[in-house]
């Protein structure tokens, strides 16, 4: 039994998913500035041309995390808390709750 609504679809994104033919071209704005003052490709930038040479490789975030939040430390919120909760009472106890 098939249904063909229900028949899972190829998605294209884009016709250059990985935005190749923009980082092979030479006559951007950026780069062009970049060779006037020394710059060629494959150096980095830095006094030492100690900067990437590559392209940075983005990830995509489909989560309501924080970013640089990983799904490991998502229910570590309730120790917190708990240690929170638990500062807050030696203090009371220490300065005296109702004193002002």
């Amino acid at each position: 039994f098939f249904l063909p609504a229900l028949a899972r679809r190829r998605q294209k994104w884009s016709v250059d998913p990985r935005n190749s033919a923009w980082s092979k071209d030479e006559s951007k704005f950026g780069q062009k500035m970049l060779e006037k003052m020394g710059w060629s490709k494959g150096k980095g930038l830095g006094a030492q041309e100690q900067g990437n040479t590559e392209h940075i490789k983005v990830q995509v975030k489909n989560n309501m995390l924080g970013l640089g939040a990983t799904i490991n430390y998502e229910d570590n919120w309730i120790a917190h808390q708990d240690d929170f909760n638990q500062l807050l009472a030696e203090l009371n106890d220490c300065h005296g709750q109702g004193e002002t």
